[in-house]
């Protein structure tokens, strides 16, 4: 509908239809910078029992500096260094990762070709990405799709479930900033 934007309700709503009954290991790749997203994702993995692994500096980065300064909630023994992930079954983990655009270097590239340290992906495994490709990144991201696809790995964007709203503001918030502030 014209002029109808998501919101992160309806990412969290996504989220939840997700995790629900899903017996895989859940990988999702998005923004460090979300913070709220990560808190969503975190929330919805206690909700469903699992325990929540963090890999990519940037996400271990931003979420130690989130937890630490009380802008995110983490409930005791929630989280797990990615190193323990082994100890558990794939219906009980949740991995938060970089990577969402397709980055050679990131968290995700790496898994998806095989090159990280502690996570293999396959057929147990459901990636969500929970982002849109920004401009100029989409054949990196598909690129990552493509591999994740030919190893067995469920995969889930934006395109097909809504789990990625803008973080930006739309024109009518920008015209309420510009009212209020009268740069």
């Amino acid at each position: 509908r014209p002029g109808y934007t998501l919101s992160e309700r309806t990412v969290g709503v996504s989220l939840e239809d997700i995790f629900k009954g899903c017996t895989k290991r859940i990988v999702i790749a998005t923004f460090s910078s979300n913070v709220h997203r990560v808190q969503q994702i975190i929330d919805t993995s206690v909700r469903h029992g699992r325990k929540i692994a963090v890999t990519g500096r940037s996400m271990l980065n931003i979420v130690g500096a989130a937890v630490e300064l009380g802008y995110m909630k983490v409930p005791e023994n929630a989280l797990i260094d990615i190193s323990e992930i082994r100890r558990f079954k794939p219906e009980e983990l949740t991995l938060i990762t970089t990577g969402s655009q397709g980055e050679p270097m990131s968290a995700l590239y790496r898994m998806a070709f095989g090159e990280h340290a502690q996570v293999t992906l396959g057929a147990s495994d459901l990636v969500v990405l929970s982002s849109s490709a920004i401009p100029g990144n989409e054949k990196l991201v598909s690129n990552i799709i493509n591999e994740l696809i030919k190893n067995g790995v469920g995969v889930l964007h934006d395109s097909v479930v809504a789990v990625h709203v803008s973080g930006h503001a739309c024109q009518e918030e920008l015209k309420l900033m510009q009212a209020l502030t009268k740069p």
